[in-house]
């Protein structure tokens, strides 16, 4: 019930940032943010892949659970992406203000779709190796996540040119991490917005841990304990 309640949550953020879209290009007659509906579209891709493996792994499907891994994997970026386009900003005929809370919106649901799936194969992680490995993994999909997003804004690869051309885009990869150090745009990219997601995501597991804290003492019968 729980998962649901979530799905149908983001589900209804969605809709109110594309009926935010459509309000603007009713006003302005522009559809220049289009492309944010495409990208919120790819956002939800991870949390399709995500439910599927945890499913599959609890009913000790493992392969195709590792294949929903790998797809969730490939397409976990796209999540975070979206905090990119603020470099559109300014570039339609709205205003400016309406533009960023618009954005903001789609970018919200963007990153909560990324954590929710990220929850999920954490739990699987934590499932199989145990709760130190499951935070030490989620970590480095974060990581992952973050030079994702590089490759997506400033290389301009896609999720699907990994599986349609995996020479190509591991050539690539290896290129760009050929000496990283000279790059000071990758670093700051991966730094930044890994440090900003996994603090970001502490923050959403501890607002879950702290709902299970609630719902057990009430089970229990006991009252929480004032913060």
């Amino acid at each position: 019930m729980a998962t649901l309640r979530l799905i149908a949550a983001l589900a209804a953020a969605s809709a109110l940032s594309v009926a935010a879209l459509l309000v603007e290009i009713h006003e302005t007659g522009s559809s220049f943010y289009r492309f944010l509906v495409w990208n919120l579209f790819l956002a939800w891709v991870p949390l399709a892949a995500a439910l599927a493996c945890h499913a599959l792994a609890r009913r000790r499907g493992y392969a195709f659970a590792v294949g929903a891994g790998v797809i969730w994997l490939l397409f976990f970026p796209n999540a975070p992406y979206m905090l990119t386009d603020y470099i559109h900003l300014g570039e339609a005929p709205s205003p400016l203000w309406w533009d960023a809370l618009m954005l903001s919106s789609f970018v919200w649901t963007s990153l909560m779709l990324g954590f929710f799936s990220l929850y999920l194969m954490q739990d699987v992680w934590r499932a199989h190796f145990g709760r130190s490995v499951s935070w030490l993994l989620a970590t480095l999909a974060l990581a992952l996540g973050s030079f994702g997003v590089y490759l997506g804004r400033f290389v301009r690869l896609n999720s699907w040119d990994a599986l349609l051309h995996p020479r190509s885009v591991a050539h690539i990869i290896a290129t760009q991490l050929e000496n990283p150090f000279h790059e000071p745009r990758l670093i700051g990219v991966l730094g930044l917005l890994t440090a900003f997601m996994s603090i970001s995501y502490a923050v959403v597991c501890s607002f879950a841990a702290f709902q299970d804290r609630i719902a057990t003492a009430r089970r229990d019968g006991s009252q929480p304990r004032r913060l």
